[in-house]
């Protein structure tokens, strides 16, 4: 918001007034008063050496405040008030508005200590929860595979590799508004990163008879392996999720002197038109997610999220009934030396 002279102006209607009255009363005085008489010319001449003081005034009141103004909007640090630099204030209600601007300042900000100490020590509990609960899910997943013989001990091996991703997927939430502690930007080779996050699917490919392909030319990219394999693998859950059975899933890459491209391409329902543009919002499922129950409307924001942080687009595209394409843009012409 800008100081402007005109608003400045504007409310100094009360000043306006008393000037008006004051300079009236002394004028009545002076053709009232026989004692006083007063040449016309004269009176010109002071109402306008008085009209050049009162203008001054105006002039100078408004370079004071915006002077304050201006100080007081370059003291605001991502939601903190910092006093440091500030002149006192010059009148009563400037004093008022800075008593009130005080105390709403710290009462916010003990509020918002509170809240962010309330929010670490919950991150704090979900994140040993998370690591405690992958226990009894990898001891679970062992005593499934000793028990191949029994006929159920496939499906309940899926089962618990479903509950495996969803606690991963909850531990990954959480972790994305401490995205900055925990990343590593370097050279990644995308074929390797690639064939790893298809390797943990490779059951439910051969359950559902769904055939992948994998049409990747060599390319290395600066990203972080860790989470950009799992955003990798939400993009081809959600593949797989809404594949039919007997399909094929096509992973390729593309390349140009702009950025190199990896495509995930599934042979499913495809997706409404008028749901695309939203399919990364937090919760939704779309037409598509109230036929698949198991939908969340989770997976894809987190994925989406954690590229945006790590500085690689992601487009969607579909045809519905046909096929949808998720490209993961990567780009070049050393990006990260640029922003970091």
């Amino acid at each position: 918001m800008s100081v402007s002279f005109r608003q400045y102006i504007r409310f100094q209607k009360r000043l306006f007034v008393l000037y008006i009255a004051i300079m009236s009363f002394i004028t009545i005085m002076l053709y009232v008063e026989p004692t006083m008489s007063v040449h016309f010319s004269n009176l010109v001449y002071i109402h306008a050496i008085a009209l050049f003081f009162f203008i001054s005034f105006l002039t100078i009141d408004f370079y004071l405040v915006s002077k304050q103004y201006k100080a007081f909007s370059s003291r605001w640090s991502k939601g903190t008030f910092i006093r440091d630099g500030i002149d006192d204030p010059k009148t009563y209600e400037q004093h008022l508005y800075w008593e009130l601007l005080q105390s709403v300042n710290d009462a916010h900000q003990q509020q918002l200590t509170s809240i962010l100490h309330d929010k670490k020590e919950s991150m704090e509990f979900m994140t040993t929860w998370f690591h405690d609960i992958k226990t009894p899910i990898a001891i679970s997943k062992l005593i499934s595979e000793q028990a191949k013989e029994n006929p159920d001990s496939e499906s309940i091996s899926e089962e618990i590799s479903r509950i495996e991703r969803s606690v991963d997927q909850a531990l990954y939430f959480t972790r994305t508004d401490h995205f900055s502690r925990d990343y590593i930007i370097r050279k990644t080779g995308l074929d390797a990163v690639i064939r790893s996050v298809v390797k943990q699917f490779a059951k439910e490919f051969i359950r559902r008879r769904i055939k992948i392909v994998i049409q990747m030319v060599p390319l290395c990219v600066e990203t972080d392996s860790k989470w950009l394999a799992y955003s990798l693998s939400e993009f081809l859950s959600n593949a797989l999720k809404y594949s039919n059975d007997g399909g094929t899933i096509t992973i390729y890459s593309e390349e140009d002197l702009e950025e190199s491209r990896v495509v995930i391409l599934d042979e499913g329902v495809g997706i409404p038109q008028h749901d695309i543009s939203r399919v990364f919002q937090l919760g939704f499922t779309g037409a598509n997610g109230r036929i698949n129950r198991k939908s969340t409307g989770i997976g894809l924001y987190i994925a989406k999220k954690i590229m945006d942080k790590i500085g690689h687009n992601v487009t969607i595209s579909s045809t519905e009934g046909v096929s949808t394409a998720v490209t993961i843009h990567f780009r070049k012409n050393d990006y990260y030396s640029t922003i970091m």
